[in-house]
């Protein structure tokens, strides 16, 4: 009986193991409608936004008849940057029984601030995309906890793409990723530069016309040309 009860035991722990490995692969692959874990959450979740909706809808309005004062939408800094996933995600049944080493957990902002001075160092906020191959321009794009930079679209499509959280560059698994503007930034000044280079070209160019105008050239051929023209002026004036 005690051989039996211990076989059975090895059965029942080998067919948890299985179990835990294959939630664990399916949350690795973001297949999340197949994941035993997260089916009867799911549901229930479902059932709770829509009571969560109903009662929203149901609430009474009470009308007191006096003014209330209409405050505007709040307007978020446009250069602020942010964590797009500031939780960790949920530990899997595998990671539980220590299959598989849990998720890390979310930098500081230290830590942050350290992976954004290793991408300006590398330069990469200057480099276009890796994904599309285009600059970033005004175009939100986002920081990964491996120091590398991506439009925030062409991330998004690429995960979308491969079911997986990847790193492009150096596929490294379950990245943490931030909202960055240094593009934006370094788009706005070359745009600066470009507008203050035109137009300091058209000052030139206009001092030069009126230099022309009043000092005679150099060259021989070109300076009887200047006083042939001076005299021609004058004789109409």
């Amino acid at each position: 009986m005690l051989k039996n009860k211990g076989h059975s035991s090895k059965k029942d722990n080998l067919a948890v193991t299985a179990v835990a490995l294959q939630d664990h692969i399916l949350h690795d692959l973001q297949l999340r409608n197949l994941s035993v874990a997260d089916h009867s959450k799911t549901k229930v979740q479902k059932k709770e936004n829509r009571s969560k909706a109903l009662k929203r809808d149901i609430k009474a309005i009470i009308d007191t008849g006096l003014k209330k004062t209409t405050q505007g939408p709040k307007v978020e800094e446009p250069e602020k940057e942010y964590v797009l996933d500031p939780k960790p995600p949920p530990l899997t049944l595998a990671q539980k029984l220590g299959l598989f080493e849990p998720p890390p957990l979310p930098l500081s902002s230290d830590e942050w601030e350290r992976v954004k001075q290793r991408s300006i160092l590398q330069g990469d906020s200057m480099q276009p995309c890796p994904i599309c191959k285009e600059e970033f321009r005004l175009h939100p794009q986002v920081l990964l906890s491996c120091s590398h930079v991506f439009h925030r679209a062409c991330l998004q499509a690429f995960e979308k793409f491969t079911n997986k959280k990847t790193c492009p560059l150096c596929r490294k698994n379950q990245y943490q990723t931030r909202v960055i503007h240094d593009g934006a930034h370094l788009f706005r000044i070359k745009c600066a530069t470009r507008i203050q280079a035109y137009w300091r070209g058209y000052i030139v160019r206009k001092w030069y016309r009126n230099l022309r105008k009043t000092v005679p050239p150099r060259d021989a051929k070109l300076r009887k040309k200047f006083y042939e023209k001076k005299i021609k002026e004058w004789k109409q004036a």
